[in-house]
Formats: C-alpha cells, sequence, structure tokens
C-alpha cells in the first residue's frame, strides 16, 4: 500500500510542476519539501504490528495487480489518496518526479518500520516506466473512463459496491497497460504501475469521496495476511509443508466429513423439537399471515418478507417468509433455527417455530409492537425520550454480553443496527436477526471468514482482513449507539456518513465541538449533560478503528448500568412525570 501511495505521491508532484500534459518534464521542487499531504489520511491507516518488518517488492505483487499484504495495502491507500488530491490543482501528472519522491521520503512513514522501500515504491516514479510516464489526460481518453461513475459511493451493499467499483479500476488498469505494452506482452511489473495509475485518476475523478482508495483496496480479496519471514527460512518452510500437507488434507477431510455436512430438513426437525419450537404446517402459516383476510407486511430484508400474523390462540407473531430457491436465504434460516434455539435472554427477539414445506421457509418470532429503532428515528412526529434511548442502550448491551458469553462460545451478531433492534409496546428493546450470526469455539478469539454484514456498521478491522472477533460486534454496537444520541436520521449508513459521525463524536468527546453539536435537537434539551457525555466517551472507544482499543463488551455494558441505575436513581429522588418512551 505504501508503494501505491507513493507511486502516486511521484505522479502527482511532476504533475503540479508540469505546463503540459502529454510528457511534461519534471520541475524541481526545493529539496526537502515533500508536495503531498499524508496527515490529511493519516487517520485511515490501520497499524499492524506485523507490518514494521514487511517487504514486498511490486514485483511479487499479487495476480490482481496489488499487494497482497494488508501493510502494503494500507500504505498503498495513504499514498495514493494524498497523490489524487494533489492531482485536483495539478496540470495532469500522476507521478511524482524522482525528487519529489526522494523529498517525500522522510514524511512518508505510515508506522514505525515502513518507508517508501518497504512496498517497492522507491523505484516508482515519473518515467521509471511506460505508465508512470502517463497523464491524467491519457486516462481520460480511455473509453473505460466513462464507467467511474460506478465508483461515486459506497452505498449499496458491501458486494455490489465493491464488485462495481472493482470492476471499473481493474478495466481502467487495463486500457492503460493496452496503450503502453502490446497485447503479447505480459509485464507484471509494468501492469502494477498501470493499476497506481488507474487508481489515482479514478480517486481525483471522485473529490466528494477522499478515501475511495481505502474502499477499493478492501474490496480486493486477502492472498496473504503478511510476509514476515527471511529469505533464509524459505528452503526449510518449503520442506515443512510437504511434511505437514499430507497431514493437513486428512485433517481437512475429516473436518467436512464430520462438521460440514449441510443440516437436512429432518435434523432441523429435530433441533426444533429438542429446543421446544413449534413446528407450523404451510397452512397454519398461512391461516396466521391471512387472518380475516387482512395480509400486512412488517418490512423487508436480505433474506425475505415479514408479515403479521395472528395464531388460533390470538396470540398476534411476526412471520419472515424466506426468499425462496435463495442460497443466502437458506443459509439465514438454518443459521437463525439452530442458533436462537439456543439462545433465550429477555433482549433478544423469542423464536416460537418455523416452516419447511414445499421449498418454502418460514420463522415465527414474538411481535414488537414499536417497530424498529429507525423507525423511531426517522419520524418527525414522535422521538425517543432520553430515558428510554438510555434504557434502550443498556438492554442492546444487556443481550450482547450474553452472546458474547455464551455456554458453547462466544456468538458474533455480524448484523447489529438500527433496523434490527425492536421495540416492544413498553419500547424494551429486543436484538433480532441471526441470520449472519456466528459461533466461535470456546478455544477461538478469532475467526477468519467471508465479509458480511451492512455497510456503515461493518468493523473496519473485519473489512480489511476477515478476522471475526467479538470486537467485531462492539465497533457496530458503538454506531448505533452515536446515532441514538445524535439522532442521526439514516437507516442505512454508508462509509461515507459513518466516518463523519465518528469523526464529528470524536471531535465532541475531545472538546474541540460543544456537546450541544451532537444532541439531537428533538431532544429539546431533556437531556443530562453528564450522562450524554458518558455515554459519547464510551461510545467513541467503541468506534476505534483497532480492535485492540476497543473496550469489551462488559465494560460496556457496566458504564451504560452505571448511567442507567443514576438516572433511576435521581426520578425516584425527585417526584416528577417523566415518561420514558416515545412522545
Amino acid at each position: 500500500m505504501s508503494c501505491h501511495l507513493l507511486f502516486a505521491l511521484f505522479i502527482f508532484s511532476i504533475f503540479i510542476n508540469s505546463s503540459h500534459l502529454v510528457s511534461p518534464a519534471p520541475n524541481h521542487t526545493q529539496a526537502g519539501t515533500c508536495v503531498l499531504d499524508f496527515k490529511a489520511y493519516e487517520n485511515e491507516y490501520m497499524q499492524f504490528v506485523e507490518c514494521g518488518d514487511v517487504k514486498e517488492d511490486i514485483s511479487k505483487w499479487g495476480a490482481d495487480g496489488f499487494p497482497t499484504t494488508l501493510c502494503c495495502r494500507n500504505a498503498l491507500t495513504l499514498l495514493s489518496e494524498a497523490m489524487a488530491s494533489s492531482l485536483h490543482n495539478s496540470s495532469g501528472q500522476l507521478f511524482l518526479s524522482q525528487q519529489q519522491l526522494l523529498n517525500c521520503k522522510t514524511s512518508f512513514q505510515p508506522q514505525q518500520g515502513m518507508s517508501l522501500s518497504s512496498c517497492g515504491f522507491d523505484n516508482i516514479y515519473f518515467g521509471s516506466s511506460k505508465c508512470s510516464s502517463l497523464v491524467l489526460l491519457d486516462v481520460q481518453d480511455l473509453s473505460q473512463y466513462s464507467d467511474v461513475s460506478k465508483c461515486s459511493h459506497f452505498d449499496h451493499s458491501f458486494d455490489e459496491s465493491c464488485a462495481d467499483c472493482t470492476s471499473t479500476i481493474m478495466s481502467v488498469r487495463d486500457g492503460l497497460y493496452g496503450k503502453v505494452m502490446d497485447k503479447d506482452d505480459n509485464n507484471v511489473t509494468e501492469r502494477a504501475i498501470c493499476g497506481i495509475a488507474a487508481l489515482v485518476a479514478v480517486a481525483a475523478k471522485q473529490q466528494d469521496d477522499p478515501f475511495l482508495a481505502d474502499k477499493f483496496l478492501r474490496c480486493l480479496p486477502l492472498t496473504t495476511r503478511y510476509n514476515k519471514k527471511p529469505a533464509i527460512k524459505k528452503v526449510v518452510l518449503g520442506v515443512l509443508v510437504v511434511a505437514i500437507l499430507a497431514l493437513l488434507i486428512i485433517g481437512f477431510l475429516i473436518k467436512c466429513v464430520s462438521k460440514k455436512k449441510p443440516i437436512k430438513h429432518v435434523q432441523l426437525k429435530q433441533i426444533a423439537t429438542w429446543s421446544g419450537l413449534y413446528w407450523f404446517t404451510k397452512t397454519e402459516i398461512e391461516n396466521a399471515m391471512n387472518y380475516e383476510n387482512e395480509k400486512i407486511n412488517l418490512g423487508r430484508g436480505s433474506a425475505g418478507e415479514v408479515f403479521r400474523g395472528v395464531l388460533p390462540s390470538g396470540q398476534v407473531v411476526a412471520i419472515k417468509h424466506l426468499t425462496k430457491s435463495n442460497t443466502s436465504s437458506s443459509d439465514s434460516f438454518t443459521r437463525e433455527l439452530a442458533g436462537l434455539s439456543r439462545l433465550r435472554h429477555p433482549n433478544l427477539v423469542c423464536l416460537f417455530g418455523c416452516c419447511m414445506e414445499d421449498g418454502e421457509r418460514y420463522l415465527v418470532y414474538e411481535f414488537c409492537a414499536s417497530g424498529n429503532l429507525a423507525q423511531h428515528l426517522l419520524r418527525r412526529d414522535s422521538h425517543l425520550t432520553w430515558e428510554a434511548r438510555v434504557r434502550i442502550l443498556r438492554e442492546c448491551s444487556f443481550a450482547l454480553k450474553y452472546l458474547h458469553h455464551h455456554i458453547e462460545g462466544c456468538v458474533v451478531h455480524r448484523d447489529i443496527k438500527l433496523t434490527n433492534i425492536l421495540l416492544t409496546e413498553k419500547y424494551e428493546a429486543k436484538l433480532s436477526d441471526f441470520g449472519l450470526s456466528k459461533m466461535m469455539g470456546m478455544e477461538e478469539s478469532k475467526v477468519f471468514t467471508d465479509v458480511r454484514g451492512t455497510i456503515g456498521y461493518m468493523d473496519p478491522e473485519y473489512m480489511s482482513n476477515a478476522k471475526l472477533t467479538c470486537a467485531s460486534d462492539v465497533y457496530s454496537f458503538g454506531i448505533v449507539a452515536l446515532q441514538i444520541l445524535s439522532g442521526q436520521k439514516v437507516i442505512e449508513l454508508d462509509l461515507d456518513a459513518r466516518d463523519q459521525l465518528t469523526r464529528k463524536a470524536r471531535d465532541v468527546s475531545m472538546g474541540k465541538r460543544p456537546l450541544s453539536d451532537f444532541v439531537d435537537s428533538r431532544l429539546k434539551g431533556q437531556v443530562d449533560k453528564a450522562d450524554f457525555g458518558a455515554i459519547l466517551q464510551i461510545a467513541v472507544l467503541c468506534v476505534a478503528k483497532s480492535s485492540t482499543g476497543r473496550p469489551s463488551i462488559e465494560v460496556v455494558f457496566d458504564e451504560l448500568d452505571k448511567v442507567y441505575r443514576d438516572m433511576e436513581a435521581r426520578k425516584k429522588a425527585t417526584p416528577t412525570t417523566s415518561t420514558s418512551s416515545s412522545n
């Protein structure tokens, strides 16, 4: 990542000091003065201990033409974003001149031990290769450049946003490579430099999204996590790999045979029976959903639709109809049934039963009459009181504390967000939708898995390295807490809105901005400033970019519980009329 950033820097410098768009002669800037502003993006850089001794030459980058290690990808983010920013005010040169690159050598230090040479950026400057000699006009002339709008916003699903932007930048990269090389040539280094040029040019085009490079590089599949082994150990490592290969294969096969078989219909029915869940027939489900010939849709999610239902006993329930012939919805059904069947907590939505018949899948839950939390933050004519917000946050953290300390292992929800927090008639919080949840074994502190969740709420560390931990839920909870405190009127945050929210929260918590800048105006001043500040502080800690900087869910709950108990004590000491629900 460092290589990309320096390379972009090089290009940018030359671009600024050139007066021609085609083959400009590099200008010599004053020695020691770096033309790139790395400080504007240093907060987006995520440090890893393993990066101190990373060495990844550009000729060793992955098949996609970008770094394989997180260390160099993060460094490339820093370099390319700084270059793209500088390109806005330059004449069109993409890369820095050799002197300009040297001038940035001391200022480009993403973290201790890393430099331009760590990722091969020190050899990428204007004129060092064919692609590095291109200018912005060369990129804009490509037909592929017309599709850059696909990278304009990451406000769709993670998979969709990544697919659109990745294909766009790769297409521009291939167009540049075809412009400077023969189609039969396969120059890995040249292709990588063309990729940097494409990334810088597209990022410069999207001026309203200064962190596009970071989002793009997070979308790329991770080939290797880190590259720490000295070259002298390669032979020994190779021998070890060969020696244990047979054992690994045998172990893998045993694991697949014993653990990875899909849960069959009969097994699911047994799970339901053992857990005390009712196995509904399709007729019973349809009768419940069409009570008095009225079918009421409560909402739609990625896995299916939710309808109101009325059982023969008169009990109102929520019935989720999962999308037919959809692999993800099938997985969601299995996760929710197998997961919620063994989870019981007053602040988790209760699963009553299920149905699998004629290829249709249904899940029957308790009905939460007050809808979800997002609906209340969106309504102008109704808002949650301060007391209600404190209680909801406490109850959600209480539910997460239960999940993270389940007797069988930590249950990571993976999709904590406003729409998945339901409210009962008395405004009690219920955490719902366990379709993405994952249980980690008692001995596991982390697992590597596919990146799933909702953009804006997802742990940036998890998005970067696919390492899922309990701290991933803590991050999502922190975002929810900031939304509840500020009353931000959004259901699904995109990355830009998330970053604006967290930066504003940090500024307020550090005293750079007044508390009133963050308090939901609909509270009309009816808020305890000390309690608000205490919750804001814990929420800011929850959204730390690195999981090591976040508090555990026990600490979060203890802090919220203290605020809640103090609030209740003050209410009892002051006999005034105070509602704790919605007005």
